[in-house]
């Protein structure tokens, strides 16, 4: 159990949109301070989200002590999810239509200018994209429910998971405190990279996760 949800939280670091704020928030005039602003809005969105999620699923159909169709049917409904998003993705990349230079400049999204107001506008970024969890804290939300821990114990689990989940906003942040200047030089070239190559990286993360839950659902069964 433990070993999977490190695997859902490393899945959910990659999740586009987490990824697509990561690199708005690095092209920012103050990257660390949107960064922690985000980071604290999400945190309390997602340890509170995950709370009513785990605390609801426990006693349910979803989460019982004998085996039922509503267990597997978790991991294969998110197999699904994650293949149908991958499959999109890939052909939105492969698409010639899709390409942006032929398309009109509409400005930045509504995510973009919230995060390059400032701190304020950032924390409440984090928490309002953090109030419904992706497919891959879903499935682990529903693995801790399982765990049958008390609350303290859930919170603790809670905050590794997401600990995990927002690596990629903790590690630059972690850089720009204890060595702002390498960190900013590092955080560029870590930026032009992650923008070239994230959609590759999210598509074969979403396969992979995808493969694996098809997997845990069919044994489940």
């Amino acid at each position: 159990m433990t070993g999977e949800l490190f695997v859902l939280a490393l899945a959910s670091a990659v999740w586009p949109l987490l990824v697509a704020v990561v690199i708005i928030a690095l092209k920012t005039t103050r990257p660390p301070v949107v960064l922690a602003a985000f980071l604290l809005g999400a945190v309390i969105a997602a340890v509170g989200v995950g709370l009513v999620v785990v605390y609801s699923l426990r006693g349910s159909d979803v989460v019982s002590d004998h085996r039922s169709t509503a267990d597997p049917g978790v991991y294969l409904v998110g197999a699904f999810l994650a293949f149908a998003l991958a499959w999109f993705l890939g052909r939105r990349a492969r698409d010639p239509k899709e390409v942006r230079s032929t398309k009109p400049e509409t400005g930045p999204s509504r995510t973009e200018r919230a995060l390059q107001r400032g701190a304020p506008l950032a924390f409440l970024a984090g928490i309002v994209l953090n109030l419904i969890p992706g497919i891959f804290p879903l499935v682990a939300l529903k693995d801790i429910s399982e765990l049958n821990t008390d609350v303290a114990s859930t919170v603790l689990i809670l905050l590794g998971f997401y600990f995990v989940m927002f690596m990629l906003l903790e590690v630059p942040l972690a850089g720009y405190l204890f060595a702002p200047e390498a960190t900013s030089a590092a955080a560029t070239r870590f930026n032009n990279w992650l923008s070239e190559n994230s959609g590759r990286v999210v598509i074969y993360v979403l396969y992979a996760l995808a493969a694996y839950l098809l997997v845990r659902g069919l044994f489940a069964l």
